[in-house]
């Protein structure tokens, strides 16, 4: 499962990101990356350890109920390997 999470505030570092998505999906997550920190398009992508499409939903969920920097996270999970769409 993939994971996209979007939503961070533009005074953001992606060290900082990475950092926050690190301790918020601890072992459940690997292979964070962070794209276009600074600007209002930024985002992440992180490789799920799971399969299961809801857990990988359950997962998004949680992170869409965290607050980043007073930033309301969005986030969804997806199992076709294209978690690169958006919802605005």
């Amino acid at each position: 499962m993939n994971l996209l999470v979007w939503n961070f505030p533009q005074r953001c570092a992606a060290r900082d990101v990475r950092r926050f998505l690190e301790h918020e999906l601890g072992r459940y997550a690997s292979d964070i990356e962070v794209y276009g920190a600074g600007t209002a398009d930024a985002y992440a992508t992180a490789k799920l350890a799971t399969d299961v499409p809801y857990i990988g939903e359950a997962i998004a969920q949680k992170l869409c109920h965290q607050r980043f920097r007073d930033e309301p996270l969005r986030a969804r999970a997806s199992a076709s390997g294209d978690a690169s769409i958006r919802l605005h």
